[in-house]
């Protein structure tokens, strides 16, 4: 991650630059992958309700409160409960991969936003049902209608997948790699050594 990066040294810039700066070290980035990003309008909200719809055996209304006026929701997912905390992207959000929010009808039935998964906001491969983030009133759970990246503490970060080769053991760490990529940027090095 370009943030563990920079508690060794000032990285600025663009990420495909120090991609780049990377490979030209020798350390072959195979791939970045931006993470955090795209949440901004995504929020915290409590499952009030849970409802059959008529003729539909796959989707149920659920009822939401995101820290305003119940909002109802149209859901496929079945792994959450009344008073479960959940991410909603209310209409008009715009998910990570550009994927942009609709008020829909199914089955009659309006959806003012989506319940979404952990994958669906690329912060987990768990796409088997609704990323469920505590029940209301737990101590430390989240408040109904907080945006999801202060909830859970998400800052916008690049992630560099980097090759080392066998010759290369000086960076089979963070501190390797980011010694290397500040010397060849001029940057001041430093190691923090956490007090005993």
């Amino acid at each position: 991650p370009l943030s563990w990066l920079r508690d060794f040294a000032p990285f600025e810039g663009d990420p495909k630059f120090l991609a780049e700066t990377l490979d030209d070290l020798g350390l072959v980035v195979e791939g970045t992958k931006h993470v955090g990003e795209g949440l901004e309008d995504v929020v915290v909200a409590r499952v009030l309700e849970i409802n059959a719809i008529a003729g539909a055996d796959k989707i149920r209304q659920v009822m939401v409160d995101a820290g305003g006026e119940p909002l109802s929701v149209v859901c496929g997912a079945w792994n959450f409960a009344v008073d479960d905390l959940v991410p909603l992207a209310p209409v008009g959000a715009v998910l990570p991969g550009d994927f942009a929010i609709a008020r829909r009808k199914m089955k009659g039935v309006t959806s003012n936003g989506m319940l979404c998964s952990g994958r669906e906001l690329e912060l987990t491969e768990d796409h088997d049902g609704i990323l469920v983030l505590g029940k209301a009133g737990e101590s430390g759970a989240p408040v109904p209608g907080e945006r999801l990246v202060d909830a859970l503490g998400i800052v916008p970060d690049v992630v560099f997948d980097i090759a080392v080769e066998a010759n290369r053991p000086d960076a089979w760490c963070m501190a390797g790699v980011a010694r290397d990529l500040a010397a060849r940027l001029r940057l001041p090095f430093t190691i923090t050594v956490p007090p005993e």
